[in-house]
Parts: structure tokens; C-alpha cells; sequence
């Protein structure tokens, strides 16, 4: 009986990506996570990026925003159809809240499902922070921060909660729409972490792939003496860690210079 062809060409390693490449998704709106992964990228690896359609997510009703939360998904399959053919060792995908819906369970249904799809490994937000948790002895109080609206952050909070950790505070900065995010004032990201520190949290958590949190992870991690896990690196991180790339990255925080 003969083996079942494959829908995509195997992964493959070229003239510049002589150690592996890496296909990325992201939303369409989304300017964060393709600047934020090149920081983080190594020599002899490169990524490749592909963007997703999504549905609107209206700031202004809340009750359309949680049914928006609640079925998004938008044009994944699509946006991944475009990237596969480039021969990438694994898929990161860069964007949050649909990887944070529902349970533990659930998420890593959906990961499998997604591998399936495109025969490789597939890494989604929500696991690879659940794995940068893991890398540090499951810290059990865990301050959040999000750009999102209460609706979202009740999502997120659960889906920890469902992991087994307490979500004693979750700071969401409402921005006004998915564009607006990586215009969010450094010094609002900075409050919200202070606000985080004096409440006692035993980590930080960072969901929401355009906030651009990867620059400073270190300054938090030495101001406050707690390791924070944003959700950039932890994808990035764990989409290397996926293909047996283990080398350490320094100036962005302790999960990437440690683990």
C-alpha cells in the first residue's frame, strides 16, 4: 500500500536559510510581529511571512465583540496555502487570541489539527507561552497584560486558569482597533507593569502579538526581578526549539538567553 501523498514539498534549506526557514503568520493589520521576529532571528535562518484576512473586532459594542471572539479565525488556511510552497521547517503563528479560546485542551487540539494541515510543526501563541511558563517552574500568579478590551482579556484569563495557573490581574489596554496597538505609548506598557509588580504577581504574561513588547522584556525582567514571557518570543522561541535550534539570544530577556 503506498504511503499517502503529501498536499506540501518537504522542507528544504537554500543558499541563505542553510539551517532552516520559518513560515509566519500574521494578520493583515498587523506590523509588530514581522520587525520583532527579525530581531530574534539567527544566522542561517530565515522567515517568511504571509499575512491573514480577519473579520472586524468593534471596540464600540461589546456584545459584537465577544461573538467576534468567539468565532474568529479568518483566512488562515489561505494565507497558509501561499507560504508552505516556500519549503519552511516549521509555522509560527503570530497572531493571539485565536490560539487562547477555550481550554488547554482545546488549544492543543487546534495545534494538531493545524499540523496536520501543513505537515510540520505548528507552533500557536498560547502553547508556546504555556512552554515558556514550563521553562521557568510554572510560576502560579501570573500579571497579564493584553491591548485588549475586558471581553478579551476574560478569554485569555480563563484559558490560564484552565492551564492550572492563577490570573490574579490582567491589566487590557482597549486599544481602539488592531492598527492602534503598536501605536500604544511605551509609557502606558510600562505602568501596566508596574501596576503588575506591586499587586505581587510571580511572573508576567504579555498576549497580543502586535504589542510591541520584545525590545523592552529585558529592562522589565531587571527592574522587577521576574521573568516575563511575551508572546513574540515565546512563539519564536519555541518554533526553534521545535526544529533542534537551541542556540541562546541575548538582549531580549531570559527565555531567549536561557532556556
Amino acid at each position: 500500500m503506498s504511503a499517502p501523498q503529501s498536499r506540501w514539498p518537504r522542507a528544504a534549506t537554500d543558499i541563505l536559510a542553510t539551517r532552516a526557514k520559518i513560515a509566519v503568520v500574521v494578520p493583515a493589520t498587523n506590523t509588530t510581529v514581522q520587525p520583532e521576529y527579525e530581531l530574534l532571528r539567527l544566522p542561517g535562518v530565515t522567515n517568511h511571512v504571509t499575512r491573514m484576512l480577519l473579520p472586524p473586532r468593534p471596540a464600540d459594542d461589546m456584545d459584537s465583540y465577544r461573538k467576534a471572539l468567539a468565532t474568529e479565525e479568518g483566512k488562515l488556511l489561505e494565507a497558509l496555502d501561499l507560504v508552505l510552497p516556500c519549503e519552511p521547517h516549521v509555522v509560527a503563528h503570530g497572531h493571539s487570541i485565536h490560539s487562547f479560546r477555550g481550554t488547554v485542551e482545546h488549544a492543543q487540539s487546534e495545534m494538531r489539527r493545524l499540523e496536520a494541515y501543513c505537515e510540520r510543526p505548528f507552533i500557536t501563541p498560547s502553547i508556546a507561552v504555556l512552554r515558556g511558563l514550563e521553562a521557568f517552574g510554572r510560576p502560579a500568579r501570573l500579571g497579564i497584560v493584553t491591548p485588549y478590551w475586558g471581553p478579551a482579556g476574560e478569554v485569555i484569563a480563563n484559558f490560564f486558569v484552565s492551564a492550572g495557573y492563577a490570573a490574579p490581574r490582567i491589566i487590557n489596554l482597549e486599544a481602539s482597533g488592531p492598527t492602534n496597538v503598536a501605536k500604544i505609548p511605551l509609557e502606558r506598557l510600562h505602568a501596566a507593569f508596574d501596576t503588575l509588580a506591586a499587586e505581587g504577581v510571580d511572573a508576567f504574561v504579555h498576549v497580543g502579538t502586535a504589542l510591541p513588547v520584545t525590545a523592552i522584556t529585558a529592562a522589565i525582567e531587571r527592574k522587577y526581578a521576574r521573568p516575563l514571557i511575551g508572546v513574540n518570543i515565546a512563539t519564536y522561541w519555541a518554533a526553534l526549539r521545535a526544529i533542534g535550534i537551541v542556540d541562546r539570544i541575548t538582549g531580549f530577556g531570559r527565555l531567549v538567553a536561557e532556556f
